[in-house]
């Protein structure tokens, strides 16, 4: 066999040292004649005494114990201590295999001694005489040589082990290594807000199930919940990319659509065919109470509502992240109307497959039953109960997956800003003041949403980012006046409508398809420090203009929850940008828009 022995070195390159340890004058002396002293090396130590005494001596005199490959321990020297003597020499090897083979006298009724220092953990014994026969000699040599075996067996299997725990520990630190950047990537996080609960169990350092929030500049939050295939590095090479994504895109006011999309493409390019990541998105708008919700691959999200024990359940209509190419890759959100205190629940197939020690899953039944019967519950105590209940269910038996449940509260605006509000940090400047100009095309106005480049430009000025919401709104509402009234000819007299909405944004597309001609140009002007700043924004179409006076008279000054408010369901980008902007104008015809966003610390 090409196994190695307990030096490492194989038989053929060196011969099996053997310890006898043996009174003088024995006639056991005369095994040395049956071991060939080409494959053996033979080591002979009369007293326990003499033995103990060459470990202490200067390491170029005693014997090493390090060198034994077997020992044969007779029974004559050690008599009654045989089983304390075989537990010593077990002490001294430890670390690892070397056998100790006893040597007892066929005349002799030793089967006591015998017993005692096999059960102390010697691994055979050989019966000897004075007068050995042939057959005993081969007997002898043979079981020297099987315990050479079974020791060169053990040394590989210790030098395997070693290696997978050497393995192992690179494996962990690369995890959390892995883990690390992951945490930095997504330091803003929103996980932590007071209207997400979550439970997210790994099985491993890095988890393959990947939770990110954030909130978006219009005020709002998008939530993804994803389940890597595979865990540890195989979900960190998805998840530190996906989220460095997510985070950018959101941050810089990217629709949801479009945040999924790229998502997608990015792990399409980067990802090996075996995997992919299974995902549910969602996005709440809190001003207005709409959650639109994607699921592709996860098991069903459940929508509770705060006066119902109906569950309404949105199931998979998409595939997971990172199997198709971009081209291919349309996300259609499922949209829910919900009211403050109603509660939505994502989670992964961990929950579902969890088991216990009879092999039973928990399953869709148990969950829905623990969540309808949360509905009167305080939100905080009924996640834990639904937790607490997956937990009870699962007992001592180890998952064999992550495990991840989320629970998302509706509340209203102001609650979920106020959410922010203690979290922003006190941010120094340097002073900054710049000038920029972006001119759209017919083929950017059709295809390129302008706000997510301009947000990303704005947010690189840090005082700034505290106002993402702010001006958002700003460029959202002068682009779209521009585009739509100025440069399209549109009239906000759609929506007011039966279907309005629908008809609207279906002329806006049939116009910008046909779109031949026409630019919308933004100018940006900036100057500030850490104490104040003041951003000076013109926007000019090269339409015919629109009448905003006439525009701004179909509406009263905004404010949210009025009756006019709710009344009007157009005509509202004025008086809004009224209420951001310390000075707003329209010049020439109309196609001339310049706000100012003034801001003090």
């Amino acid at each position: 066999m090409s196994a190695n022995l307990p030096s490492e070195k194989p038989i053929s390159q060196r011969p099996v040292n053997v310890c006898l340890l043996v009174p003088q004058q024995s006639h056991q002396l005369s095994i040395i004649h049956f071991l060939d002293p080409n494959l053996y090396h033979l080591t002979v130590v009369h007293s326990l005494d003499h033995f103990t005494q060459s470990l202490n001596t200067p390491k170029a005199e005693r014997y090493a114990i390090d060198a034994i490959d077997i020992i044969l321990l007779s029974t004559d020297l050690a008599k009654a201590e045989s089983a304390n003597t075989v537990a010593y020499l077990q002490t001294l090897i430890a670390h690892r295999y070397v056998p100790i083979i006893l040597l007892s006298q066929t005349d002799v009724d030793d089967a006591s001694i015998l017993i005692d220092a096999m059960a102390a953990g010697a691994h055979d014994y050989i019966e000897t005489s004075a007068k050995p026969s042939t057959h005993t000699a081969k007997l002898f040599a043979a079981k020297i040589a099987s315990q050479v075996r079974i020791a060169a067996m053990q040394t590989l299997a210790q030098q395997q082990n070693a290696q997978i725990m050497e393995h192992h520990k690179h494996l962990m630190v690369e995890q959390q290594l892995a883990e690390e950047v992951f945490n930095k990537v997504s330091q803003n996080n929103g996980v932590d807000m007071a209207n997400i609960r979550h439970w997210l169990s790994p099985i491993a350092v890095f988890n393959g199930d990947v939770l990110l929030a954030a909130p978006t500049p219009s005020g709002g939050l998008i939530v993804l919940l994803g389940d890597f295939t595979g865990h540890g590095l195989a979900a960190a090479i998805g998840a530190i990319p996906l989220a460095s994504t997510f985070y950018s895109m959101v941050e810089k006011g990217f629709s949801m659509p479009d945040i999924i999309k790229e998502l997608n493409a990015k792990l399409h390019a980067i990802l090996p065919v075996s995997v992919f990541c299974c995902a549910s998105v969602v996005q709440l708008n809190f001003d207005e109470g709409i959650v639109d919700i994607w699921n592709a691959g996860l098991p069903d999200s459940y929508v509770l509502r705060k006066d119902s024990s109906t569950i309404e359940a949105i199931s998979s209509n998409g595939l997971a992240l990172g199997i198709v190419g971009a081209g291919e890759y349309q996300p259609k959100p499922t949209r829910f109307n919900l009211l403050a205190g109603d509660r939505l629940y994502l989670l992964s197939d961990g929950v579902l497959e969890a088991t216990n020690d009879k092999g039973e899953q928990f399953g869709d039944e148990r969950l829905l039953e623990a969540i309808s019967g949360q509905v009167n519950a305080n939100a905080e105590k009924g996640f834990a109960a639904i937790k607490q209940q997956v937990i009870d269910f699962i007992g001592e038996h180890s998952p064999a997956d992550d495990i991840s449940l989320v629970e998302l509260g509706m509340v209203n605006a102001a609650d979920f800003a106020a959410m922010y509000q203690s979290s922003q940090q006190t941010i120094t400047a340097e002073p900054v003041s710049w000038h920029f100009s972006y001119e759209l095309r017919p083929d950017s106005l059709r295809y390129q949403d302008p706000v997510p480049l301009l947000l990303h430009l704005l947010m690189e000025v840090p005082t700034l980012r505290r106002y993402s919401g702010q001006l958002f709104t700003i460029m959202t509402e002068l682009y779209n006046n521009a585009l739509e009234h100025g440069l399209l000819g549109l009239s906000s007299a759609l929506k007011q409508a039966p279907e309005g909405f629908k008809s609207y944004y279906s002329a806006r597309n049939n116009h910008l398809n046909k779109l031949k001609q026409g630019t919308v140009c933004f100018t940006l002007d900036y100057q500030g420090d850490d104490q104040q700043g003041l951003l000076v924004v013109d926007v000019i179409d090269s339409g015919k203009g629109f009448d905003y006076a006439a525009l701004a008279s179909l509406t009263q000054p905004f404010h949210e929850g009025s009756h006019q408010a709710q009344a009007v369901l157009s005509g509202r980008g004025i008086p809004l940008l009224q209420s951001i902007c310390s000075k707003i104008e329209y010049l020439g015809c109309g196609n001339h828009a310049r706000v100012e966003f003034k801001w003090t610390a």
